[in-house]
């Protein structure tokens, strides 16, 4: 037998995570009568924010910081290459 149940689900397709592609809210019948643009928020920023819940010692967290380092290396080289081009044509 099945029930007519009736739930306010959110589904997220743009998670901004590299884990997930697809999360799916089911929101609690408390907070079922908030808007839908308030709803799509929070699960927006719970979906963006949930990367910050993987442990630290992971390979995906290791890598994620190598390419942040590497491209924190690129972008001062390339400040430093700048500056010394704008100090030659000084000087």
């Amino acid at each position: 037998m099945v029930k007519g149940v009736s739930k306010t689900i959110i589904e997220v397709n743009n998670t901004g995570s590299k884990l997930f592609e697809k999360i799916v809210f089911y929101v609690t019948p408390e907070y079922g009568n908030l808007s839908a643009k308030q709803l799509k928020r929070a699960a927006t920023e719970f979906s963006f924010n949930y990367d910050s819940a993987i442990p630290k010692n992971t390979a995906l967290r290791k890598r994620c910081k190598r390419k942040r380092n590497i491209k924190l290396l690129a972008v001062c080289g390339a400040i430093l290459t700048l500056a010394a081009v704008i100090l030659v044509l000084i000087l």
